[in-house]
């Protein structure tokens, strides 16, 4: 239950820069949530309760589907490498906020480009004091983007981003059970913050632009914002990352858990993600009417942190509020990457890797904190987080969760499985959960039609990245069914061999084996 209530939840929310799509998308993420989403988390917690294994080693059940595995590990590593980054952004805003003042009240003279002062209008190409701060003094960031490279490393923040990945190594360490003391306090810490700041988010004026601004139509002006909702219903919910698979072969085959406990996980990742998304969008309303309805706010991954930013600044004790909403901004981005990471450490369970298992996560630690030094940190870092969460960390878990769900019902077998479960858990699958798996393939390969083209150059990385992350798949398929012709090749001509080779005196009818039969018993 506590691995969907983590920094995704709360700070990732698409279309919130937009008041005209914001809650129609919303809308259409919660059906979507319901429909797909909650029966493939009940699909991926069976599958580790039923099989007791790793990611990669579940598949034993399906050997056509080892790459799965893989395909989910790449997608896990993508997603611990961008909470990482946002763990190194919540740590440097919780440092900022010790200041006699926030340093995101007011406008620096030295911003570039110029910073806006409140209740007046937004000049064009000037930005919110939150936003300049975030991006002139947090990032350091460019502004023409990726022309020239990514530029140089931005000293501050690569210092919080190695003090991020030291804590999520000795969380790491203790393996499953240092998560596990996380949990009641980072939840009930968070469900703290969260119910405070929306009852004071409701007292903003202009919390309701998003209800009032809200256009329906958005709905049926293409197919790109429902892509977006089935998407980040995937990521809301921590499927196709073998987070669920990897806490289900944790888990003892109590009777009667699975479907309760599938229930109650929806439910906390539905009021945790439903509350953020709800305050960041009456902040973003407030800060609309400060400006005339215009705040000029990037879309991507820097829009939840701007507007949380500029939220805690309206509180009265501006400094109390802002340090604790950053500090579990932070414990979530710290949690949430070292169950990721923990996930990676528990495929690797063979003797040769468990003997030296502290050093392999070393060197994970190692790999991940100098590739986001030399590329997060950077001053072109936005930009690849952004790429990284719009194409493999999202759009991956489609077709990863299309292939399982096929494999399941149409190659291992539905009714297997679900009779697995049976034994396992004491509990059938409701009849709902098996038409949305026997569906899902079908549904999720229309829905995923047209994802992208080769127009510009950002989708051709986009999909080449995305085409390296599903690579697996087809290449364990091809292997597999090379292997079994290469096998069944093999055997006949060894039965052709020996049927050559028979003794003229021996008889070409075998005798009957004798058996040994045991009593039946009822």
């Amino acid at each position: 239950m506590s691995s969907c209530i983590g920094i995704v939840q709360v700070w990732w929310h698409p279309y919130l820069h937009d008041m005209k799509k914001f809650i129609p998308f919303i809308f259409l993420y919660n059906i979507l949530s319901v429909i797909f989403g909650y029966p493939l988390m009940y699909l991926e917690l069976a599958l580790g309760i039923v099989t007791k294994k790793s990611v990669i080693n579940c598949w034993d059940l399906s050997p056509v589907a080892r790459g799965v595995g893989f395909a989910m590990l790449a997608c896990c590593a993508l997603t611990a490498f961008v909470s990482g980054a946002v763990s190194a952004w919540c740590l440097a805003l919780l440092v900022h906020s010790a200041h006699a003042f926030l340093p995101w009240l007011h406008c620096a003279a030295t911003a570039q480009p110029a910073c806006a002062a409140r209740h007046r209008p937004l000049p064009e190409g000037s930005e919110t004091p939150a936003q300049s701060f975030f991006f002139n003094f947090i990032l350091n960031l460019k502004r023409d983007g990726l022309k020239g490279g990514l530029g140089s490393v931005v000293p501050e923040l690569a210092v919080y981003y190695v003090i991020s990945w030291l804590l999520i190594y000795f969380i790491a360490f203790k393996r499953i059970y240092s998560y596990s003391k996380l949990v009641l306090f980072k939840d009930v810490l968070t469900y703290f913050v969260l119910l405070v700041c929306v009852l004071g988010a409701t007292r903003l004026s202009g919390a309701a632009a998003m209800f009032n601004e809200c256009d329906w139509n958005v709905l049926l002006e293409g197919t790109q914002i429902w892509r977006d909702a089935l998407e980040y219903s995937l990521v809301q919910m921590s499927i196709s990352q073998g987070v669920l698979v990897m806490l289900g072969s944790y888990c003892p085959k109590a009777p009667h858990t699975l479907a309760t406990t599938a229930l109650l996980t929806f439910l906390v990742a539905k009021t945790s993600c439903m509350g953020s998304a709800l305050l960041l969008g009456a902040a973003h309303g407030a800060l609309r009417t400060d400006y005339d309805n215009d705040t000029n706010i990037w879309s991507g991954s820097s829009s939840s942190i701007i507007l949380w930013a500029d939220y805690v600044a309206r509180i009265p004790g501006s400094q109390f509020w802002s340090a604790l909403v950053f500090f579990t901004l932070f414990v979530l981005s710290v949690s949430t990457t070292a169950l990721l990471l923990q996930t990676i450490m528990s495929t690797f369970t063979g003797h040769s890797i468990r003997k030296i298992s502290w050093a392999f996560l070393v060197a994970i630690c190692v790999l991940f904190c100098f590739i986001g030094v030399m590329t997060i940190c950077t001053q072109g870092g936005l930009y690849i987080l952004n790429f990284l969460i719009s194409w493999p960390v999202s759009k991956a878990r489609a077709p990863i969760a299309a292939v399982v769900a096929f494999v399941i019902t149409y190659t291992y077998g539905q009714t297997t499985f679900c009779d697995e479960i049976y034994f396992a858990v004491g509990e059938y699958p409701c009849m709902f959960m098996r038409i949305s798996w026997a569906l899902t393939p079908l549904l999720f390969f229309v829905v995923l039609t047209g994802v992208g083209s080769l127009s510009t150059f950002e989708a051709t990385a986009g999909l080449v990245s995305l085409g390296l992350c599903l690579v697996a798949i087809p290449i364990f398929i091809i292997f597999y069914f090379v292997f079994r012709c290469r096998v069944r090749k093999g055997a006949n001509e060894q039965r052709e061999h020996r049927g050559v080779q028979r003794r003229p005196w021996t008889s070409a009818i075998p005798e009957e084996p004798q058996m040994r039969c045991r009593p039946l018993r009822w």
